[in-house]
Protein backbone atom coordinates (compact mmCIF):
# COMPACT_ATOMS: atom_id res chain seq x y z
CA UNK A 1 0.00 0.00 0.00
CA UNK A 2 1.09 3.59 -0.50
CA UNK A 3 0.14 6.62 1.50
CA UNK A 4 -2.25 8.76 -0.54
CA UNK A 5 -3.52 11.70 1.54
CA UNK A 6 -5.53 14.16 -0.49
CA UNK A 7 -7.31 17.43 -0.03
CA UNK A 8 -10.83 17.80 -1.42
CA UNK A 9 -13.94 19.92 -0.87
CA UNK A 10 -15.85 19.11 2.30
CA UNK A 11 -19.57 19.25 2.89
CA UNK A 12 -21.29 20.29 6.11
CA UNK A 13 -23.04 16.95 6.65
CA UNK A 14 -22.08 13.42 5.63
CA UNK A 15 -24.58 10.95 4.23
CA UNK A 16 -24.37 7.24 3.48
CA UNK A 17 -23.34 7.67 -0.15
CA UNK A 18 -20.52 10.08 0.70
CA UNK A 19 -19.12 7.72 3.31
CA UNK A 20 -19.18 4.79 0.87
CA UNK A 21 -17.44 6.92 -1.75
CA UNK A 22 -14.71 7.92 0.70
CA UNK A 23 -14.20 4.35 1.95
CA UNK A 24 -13.88 3.02 -1.60
CA UNK A 25 -11.47 5.82 -2.48
CA UNK A 26 -9.36 4.93 0.54
CA UNK A 27 -9.11 1.32 -0.65
CA UNK A 28 -11.52 -0.67 1.54
CA UNK A 29 -12.02 -3.77 -0.64
CA UNK A 30 -15.29 -5.44 -1.50
CA UNK A 31 -15.35 -8.90 0.04
CA UNK A 32 -12.57 -8.08 2.50
CA UNK A 33 -12.04 -8.80 6.18
CA UNK A 34 -11.85 -5.49 8.02
CA UNK A 35 -11.46 -4.52 11.68
CA UNK A 36 -12.36 -0.90 12.44
CA UNK A 37 -11.32 1.31 15.35
CA UNK A 38 -13.28 4.53 15.10
CA UNK A 39 -14.44 7.87 16.40
CA UNK A 40 -17.84 9.10 15.25
CA UNK A 41 -16.98 12.57 16.46
CA UNK A 42 -13.95 12.80 14.17
CA UNK A 43 -16.04 12.30 11.04
CA UNK A 44 -17.99 15.52 11.53
CA UNK A 45 -21.78 15.61 11.37
CA UNK A 46 -23.17 12.35 9.96
CA UNK A 47 -26.83 12.22 8.98
CA UNK A 48 -28.26 9.33 10.98
CA UNK A 49 -25.22 9.02 13.24
CA UNK A 50 -23.38 5.77 13.99
CA UNK A 51 -25.87 3.43 12.21
CA UNK A 52 -25.22 5.32 8.97
CA UNK A 53 -21.47 4.77 9.32
CA UNK A 54 -22.01 1.09 10.09
CA UNK A 55 -24.24 0.65 7.05
CA UNK A 56 -21.67 2.41 4.86
CA UNK A 57 -18.91 0.08 6.07
CA UNK A 58 -21.09 -2.98 5.40
CA UNK A 59 -22.11 -1.76 1.95
CA UNK A 60 -18.50 -1.06 1.00
CA UNK A 61 -17.45 -4.57 2.06
CA UNK A 62 -20.47 -6.15 0.37
CA UNK A 63 -22.20 -9.44 1.30
CA UNK A 64 -18.98 -11.45 1.00
CA UNK A 65 -17.06 -9.14 3.35
CA UNK A 66 -16.75 -9.41 7.12
CA UNK A 67 -16.69 -6.41 9.44
CA UNK A 68 -15.12 -6.67 12.90
CA UNK A 69 -15.43 -4.08 15.65
CA UNK A 70 -14.03 -3.93 19.19
CA UNK A 71 -16.67 -4.50 21.85
CA UNK A 72 -14.38 -3.98 24.83
CA UNK A 73 -15.98 -3.59 28.25
CA UNK A 74 -13.28 -2.16 30.47
CA UNK A 75 -13.30 -0.32 32.87
CA UNK A 76 -16.83 -1.64 33.55
CA UNK A 77 -15.59 -5.23 33.69
CA UNK A 78 -13.03 -4.47 36.39
CA UNK A 79 -15.87 -4.48 38.92
CA UNK A 80 -15.68 -7.86 40.76
CA UNK A 81 -19.50 -8.04 40.58
CA UNK A 82 -19.58 -7.49 36.81
CA UNK A 83 -21.73 -9.95 34.85
CA UNK A 84 -20.88 -10.15 31.14
CA UNK A 85 -24.01 -10.38 28.99
CA UNK A 86 -22.95 -10.88 25.34
CA UNK A 87 -26.33 -9.66 24.10
CA UNK A 88 -26.73 -6.58 26.27
CA UNK A 89 -23.39 -5.44 27.73
CA UNK A 90 -22.47 -2.35 25.70
CA UNK A 91 -19.24 -1.78 23.88
CA UNK A 92 -17.33 1.04 25.52
CA UNK A 93 -15.31 1.72 22.35
CA UNK A 94 -17.57 4.42 20.92
CA UNK A 95 -20.88 4.78 19.14
CA UNK A 96 -19.90 3.02 15.90
CA UNK A 97 -18.61 -0.07 17.71
CA UNK A 98 -21.76 -0.25 19.82
CA UNK A 99 -23.94 0.11 16.73
CA UNK A 100 -22.11 -2.91 15.36
CA UNK A 101 -22.70 -4.88 18.54
CA UNK A 102 -26.44 -4.20 18.26
CA UNK A 103 -26.70 -5.17 14.58
CA UNK A 104 -29.12 -8.12 14.20
CA UNK A 105 -26.51 -10.20 12.33
CA UNK A 106 -23.65 -9.49 14.74
CA UNK A 107 -21.86 -12.27 16.60
CA UNK A 108 -19.79 -11.54 19.71
CA UNK A 109 -16.81 -13.31 21.21
CA UNK A 110 -16.85 -14.33 24.87
CA UNK A 111 -14.12 -12.47 26.67
CA UNK A 112 -14.39 -10.48 29.86
CA UNK A 113 -12.47 -7.38 28.71
CA UNK A 114 -11.70 -7.69 25.03
CA UNK A 115 -14.70 -9.14 23.22
CA UNK A 116 -15.24 -8.28 19.56
CA UNK A 117 -18.32 -8.11 17.35
CA UNK A 118 -18.33 -9.44 13.79
CA UNK A 119 -20.81 -9.28 10.92
CA UNK A 120 -20.43 -11.30 7.74
CA UNK A 121 -19.53 -14.77 6.43
CA UNK A 122 -16.46 -15.17 8.69
CA UNK A 123 -18.16 -13.82 11.81
CA UNK A 124 -18.94 -17.13 13.52
CA UNK A 125 -15.51 -18.58 12.72
CA UNK A 126 -13.75 -15.55 14.14
CA UNK A 127 -15.72 -15.00 17.34
CA UNK A 128 -15.69 -18.69 18.36
CA UNK A 129 -11.94 -19.18 17.77
CA UNK A 130 -9.54 -20.01 20.57
CA UNK A 131 -10.17 -20.32 24.25
CA UNK A 132 -9.75 -18.10 27.29
CA UNK A 133 -7.24 -15.63 25.86
CA UNK A 134 -8.07 -12.63 23.69
CA UNK A 135 -4.48 -12.35 22.47
CA UNK A 136 -2.89 -15.77 21.95
CA UNK A 137 -2.28 -17.58 18.66
CA UNK A 138 -5.77 -19.10 18.54
CA UNK A 139 -7.74 -16.03 19.61
CA UNK A 140 -10.39 -14.13 17.64
CA UNK A 141 -8.01 -11.16 17.43
CA UNK A 142 -5.30 -13.34 15.91
CA UNK A 143 -7.75 -14.79 13.38
CA UNK A 144 -8.15 -11.34 11.86
CA UNK A 145 -4.43 -10.66 11.57
CA UNK A 146 -3.49 -14.14 10.38
CA UNK A 147 -6.15 -14.09 7.65
CA UNK A 148 -4.33 -10.92 6.47
CA UNK A 149 -7.36 -8.88 7.40
CA UNK A 150 -7.18 -5.13 7.10
CA UNK A 151 -7.27 -2.63 9.95
CA UNK A 152 -8.98 0.71 9.53
CA UNK A 153 -8.26 3.55 11.95
CA UNK A 154 -11.18 5.88 11.32
CA UNK A 155 -10.43 9.16 13.05
CA UNK A 156 -8.20 7.63 15.75
CA UNK A 157 -4.39 7.21 16.06
CA UNK A 158 -2.33 4.02 16.12
CA UNK A 159 -2.60 4.16 19.90
CA UNK A 160 -6.02 2.52 19.34
CA UNK A 161 -4.60 -0.30 17.21
CA UNK A 162 -4.95 -3.14 19.72
CA UNK A 163 -3.64 -5.68 17.18
CA UNK A 164 -0.15 -4.55 18.25
CA UNK A 165 -0.81 -6.45 21.50
CA UNK A 166 -0.79 -9.64 19.41
CA UNK A 167 2.81 -8.92 18.46
CA UNK A 168 3.72 -8.05 22.03
CA UNK A 169 2.43 -11.44 23.20
CA UNK A 170 3.96 -13.30 20.25
CA UNK A 171 7.33 -11.64 20.84
CA UNK A 172 7.05 -12.34 24.59
CA UNK A 173 7.78 -8.81 25.69
CA UNK A 174 8.80 -8.81 29.37
CA UNK A 175 6.36 -6.09 30.41
CA UNK A 176 3.14 -8.07 29.71
CA UNK A 177 2.24 -11.24 31.59
CA UNK A 178 -0.89 -13.41 31.32
CA UNK A 179 -3.46 -13.04 34.10
CA UNK A 180 -6.58 -15.21 34.51
CA UNK A 181 -9.72 -13.33 35.50
CA UNK A 182 -12.82 -15.04 36.86
CA UNK A 183 -16.23 -13.43 36.53
CA UNK A 184 -19.75 -14.46 35.56
CA UNK A 185 -21.52 -14.57 32.19
CA UNK A 186 -25.23 -14.45 31.44
CA UNK A 187 -26.30 -17.05 28.89
CA UNK A 188 -28.95 -16.41 26.23
CA UNK A 189 -31.55 -18.21 28.37
CA UNK A 190 -30.85 -15.90 31.32
CA UNK A 191 -28.92 -18.38 33.45
CA UNK A 192 -25.49 -17.55 34.85
CA UNK A 193 -22.24 -19.39 34.17
CA UNK A 194 -18.59 -18.92 35.14
CA UNK A 195 -16.44 -16.97 32.69
CA UNK A 196 -12.66 -17.21 32.78
CA UNK A 197 -10.65 -14.87 30.55
CA UNK A 198 -6.92 -14.44 30.17
CA UNK A 199 -5.62 -10.92 29.71
CA UNK A 200 -2.07 -9.60 29.46
CA UNK A 201 -1.99 -6.34 31.39
CA UNK A 202 1.23 -4.32 31.59
CA UNK A 203 3.53 -4.96 34.52
CA UNK A 204 4.18 -2.31 37.20
CA UNK A 205 6.45 0.43 35.89
CA UNK A 206 5.16 0.21 32.33
CA UNK A 207 5.78 3.70 30.85
CA UNK A 208 2.77 3.61 28.51
CA UNK A 209 2.47 2.47 24.91
CA UNK A 210 3.63 4.32 21.83
CA UNK A 211 2.04 2.42 18.94
CA UNK A 212 2.21 5.63 16.88
CA UNK A 213 5.92 4.98 16.47
CA UNK A 214 5.24 1.69 14.68
CA UNK A 215 2.42 3.22 12.66
CA UNK A 216 4.46 6.20 11.47
CA UNK A 217 7.29 3.87 10.45
CA UNK A 218 4.79 1.88 8.39
CA UNK A 219 3.49 5.06 6.77
CA UNK A 220 7.01 6.16 5.95
CA UNK A 221 7.61 2.76 4.32
CA UNK A 222 4.47 3.10 2.17
CA UNK A 223 2.59 0.31 3.96
CA UNK A 224 -0.45 2.38 4.93
CA UNK A 225 -3.09 4.10 2.84
CA UNK A 226 -3.90 7.46 4.40
CA UNK A 227 -6.83 9.63 3.37
CA UNK A 228 -9.95 11.38 4.56
CA UNK A 229 -13.34 9.86 5.28
CA UNK A 230 -15.48 12.85 5.97
CA UNK A 231 -13.41 14.95 8.37
CA UNK A 232 -11.67 11.89 9.85
CA UNK A 233 -8.13 10.96 8.95
CA UNK A 234 -8.39 7.31 7.93
CA UNK A 235 -5.52 4.83 7.89
CA UNK A 236 -5.80 1.40 6.25
CA UNK A 237 -3.16 -1.30 6.74
CA UNK A 238 -2.77 -5.05 6.36
CA UNK A 239 -2.37 -7.64 9.09
CA UNK A 240 0.67 -9.35 7.56
CA UNK A 241 2.41 -6.02 7.04
CA UNK A 242 1.67 -5.07 10.64
CA UNK A 243 3.09 -8.33 11.97
CA UNK A 244 6.31 -8.01 9.96
CA UNK A 245 6.80 -4.35 10.80
CA UNK A 246 6.21 -4.96 14.51
CA UNK A 247 8.78 -7.76 14.60
CA UNK A 248 11.34 -5.65 12.72
CA UNK A 249 10.86 -2.74 15.12
CA UNK A 250 11.11 -4.94 18.22
CA UNK A 251 14.24 -6.72 16.97
CA UNK A 252 15.77 -3.31 16.34
CA UNK A 253 14.63 -1.83 19.68
CA UNK A 254 13.14 -3.88 22.53
CA UNK A 255 11.45 -0.68 23.76
CA UNK A 256 10.02 0.09 20.34
CA UNK A 257 6.37 -0.14 21.47
CA UNK A 258 6.92 1.97 24.60
CA UNK A 259 6.87 5.69 25.26
CA UNK A 260 10.24 7.37 25.46
CA UNK A 261 10.47 10.06 28.15
CA UNK A 262 6.69 9.84 28.53
CA UNK A 263 6.06 10.98 24.96
CA UNK A 264 4.05 9.51 22.09
CA UNK A 265 5.31 9.83 18.52
CA UNK A 266 3.42 12.60 16.66
CA UNK A 267 1.76 11.57 13.40
CA UNK A 268 2.84 13.45 10.30
CA UNK A 269 -0.52 13.75 8.56
CA UNK A 270 -3.60 15.55 9.89
CA UNK A 271 -4.31 16.87 13.37
CA UNK A 272 -4.33 14.69 16.49
CA UNK A 273 -6.49 16.16 19.25
CA UNK A 274 -7.34 15.04 22.76
CA UNK A 275 -10.77 15.12 24.38
CA UNK A 276 -12.52 13.40 27.26
CA UNK A 277 -13.32 10.61 24.77
CA UNK A 278 -9.69 10.02 23.85
CA UNK A 279 -7.60 11.06 20.85
CA UNK A 280 -9.03 12.04 17.49
CA UNK A 281 -7.31 12.32 14.10
CA UNK A 282 -9.01 14.91 11.92
CA UNK A 283 -8.45 17.01 8.82
CA UNK A 284 -10.08 20.14 10.28
CA UNK A 285 -10.35 20.54 14.08
CA UNK A 286 -13.25 22.98 13.67
CA UNK A 287 -15.40 20.30 12.02
CA UNK A 288 -15.37 17.75 14.82
CA UNK A 289 -18.91 16.98 15.93
CA UNK A 290 -20.41 16.65 19.44
CA UNK A 291 -19.55 13.93 21.91
CA UNK A 292 -20.21 10.31 21.00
Amino acid sequence: MTSVPEQRPRTESLDHATLVRDLVRLGVPRGGLLMVHSSLRSLGHVTGGAPTVLDALLETLGPDGTLVLPAFTYPLSRDPNFVFDPRHTPSLMGAISDAGRRHPDARRSLHLWHSISAIGPLAETIVTAGGESAWDAGSPMCQIRDHDGLYLLLGVPYQNLTAVHLSEIELQVPYRKPVRNRRTMRRADGTLAPLVSVGCPPQPGHPGSDFNRLGQRMEDAGLVRVGEVGNAIARLLGGHDLRRAARELYERDANGFLRQDGLVTPLAYGHTLESARGEHCVADPTRMFGAE
